[in-house]
């Protein structure tokens, strides 16, 4: 088969490799789109994956062709996608079934190899079936959807809660589109003006521009009541104490954008979490057990019609094309949202 492999930082490249074995309780899945993650870049071309040579990508879907002797073969013929974290099933986390807290977990992608294949075989357990209504290239996106429903969850957000969103990568979108089903009110934070129309193509209302006065826009579109939850999906110093500031007195921060660096606050903005009792909470990956699964609720919103995610997906290449998708994601002259992989 044909997979992008990554044999060294910025040598990834197209070519034959072997076919996959199923261990037992695993099903072969035939690849059929992979997103590129902004994560993805910097394992590619700064810092590496866990081994080389490994095959990138953890947002994938495709179609169910073959199961382990284990296995129920009824799974055969079905579409999946696939949460990409393999826990250890041991450590104390994994007892209480928080499995993005593990402390031995494996990981499609980066850990070991990925979605950037003709084929992947997976555990069952990591499978998450969806109907065939839902495109290949929409169920993609279903692993940062579930990464944002995580963060909406957390955060507490009901139908009285006023929202901000800072950053509208796809994460960003995502978490806001999410949040306008559960909020009073919800804006989105940017700095790009192509990127911030983008926003307002997807359905996003309330946009502003974060290098302006945030504040007296955040006070005009809320008409003064202020926002109650700052969702920051950014990562950096300036985002993150952007959100700090931005909050009403007793409200939530929430952070899930993956830090560029080492994060510094200014004295004055660690007051304003002192002094204005806000809670900060922070997110990763996702909740996937009986009793909440961000998997199966974004599968459910998007069956139900609930959420249209389709149109954060701005360029599709095939795999053999992947330089140009990576070159297309490094462009800063280019407006990208989610850039899919077909095999």
């Amino acid at each position: 088969m044909k997979a992008c492999v990554l044999e060294d930082i910025g040598k990834l490249k197209y070519k034959d490799v072997e076919m996959p074995v199923m261990k037992k309780g695993e099903v072969l899945v035939n690849v059929k789109a992979c997103g590129i993650c902004s994560s993805d870049i910097p394992r590619v071309f700064t810092t590496g994956t866990y081994h080389f040579p490994t095959i990138p990508g953890h947002e994938f879907s495709g179609l169910i062709t073959d199961a382990a002797e284990d296995v129920d073969k009824s799974y055969i013929g079905k579409r999946a996608v696939i949460f990409p974290l393999i826990p250890c099933g041991e450590c104390p986390s994994c007892k209480e079934k928080e499995f993005a807290r593990c402390d031995n977990y494996n990981y499609f992608g980066s850990r070991c190899d990925g979605g950037m294949a003709e084929f992947i075989s997976v555990p069952l357990w990591n499978i998450v079936t969806f109907s065939d209504d839902i495109p290949y290239n929409t169920a993609a996106l279903i692993e940062p959807m579930a990464v944002a429903r995580h963060s909406t969850r957390r955060a507490g957000i009901s139908k009285e809660k006023r929202v901000l969103v800072m950053g509208n990568g796809t994460i960003g979108l995502l978490a806001a589109l999410i949040a306008q089903r559960e909020a009073k009110q919800v804006i989105v934070a940017g700095r790009s003006k192509s990127k911030l129309e983008f926003t307002k193509s997807v359905g996003i209302e309330n946009v502003i521009d974060s290098s302006s006065d945030m504040h007296e826009e955040i006070d005009r579109i809320t008409e003064g009541n202020g926002v109650d939850i700052v969702i920051e999906c950014v990562g950096s110093n300036q985002s993150f104490e952007s959100a700090i500031l931005a909050v009403k007195k007793g409200g939530t921060v929430v952070l899930t954008g993956n830090p560029y660096g080492d994060m510094n606050l200014p004295k004055a903005s660690y007051w304003k979490i002192l002094r204005n009792e806000l809670t900060v909470k922070g997110t990763w990956n996702s909740s996937y057990n009986d009793t909440c699964n961000d998997w199966k609720d974004s599968v459910k919103m998007i069956e139900n019609g609930e959420i249209n995610i389709d149109k954060l997906i701005t360029h599709t290449f095939k795999m053999e094309d992947y330089e140009k998708a990576f070159d297309v994601l490094r462009d800063k002259n280019v407006l990208t949202c989610k850039v899919i992989l077909n095999p």
